[in-house]
């Protein structure tokens, strides 16, 4: 007996579509899937064309936790901040080590000295 040598399509067989990045014009990618956009007074970042969070481009401390969420999700690298924002590295280690410890923006704001 010979095998029938067509093979019927599997059903249920999802389709798979290719994740293709489209950023806005004007955004600066900080990697291949996530970049960063300022208008106006305020900063951007972007998950492809999707807005993943803002804050106020004055507001360090919502910067320092955005950033570190980004690393902490592993939605970067510490090279892409360094190289996006041209901060230091050893600074970015202690943001993260902030967003660990609490992962609450109340808790991530810097304590005026005065």
């Amino acid at each position: 007996m010979e095998e029938n040598s067509k093979k019927e399509p599997t059903k249920n067989k999802a389709a798979l579509q290719i994740l293709l990045p489209l950023f806005p014009a004007e955004a600066t990618l900080i990697n291949s899937m996530i970049a960063v956009q300022r208008r106006a007074e305020t900063v951007y970042y972007f998950n492809g064309s999707m807005p993943m969070f803002m804050h106020n481009e004055s507001d360090i401390d919502s910067f320092r936790y955005i950033t570190s969420q980004l690393l902490a999700n592993g939605s970067c690298k510490q090279k892409d901040i360094v190289n996006c924002f041209g901060v230091s590295p050893v600074s970015v280690k202690r943001w993260v080590k902030r967003y660990k410890k609490s992962k609450e923006l109340a808790d991530f704001v810097s304590k005026k000295k005065g």
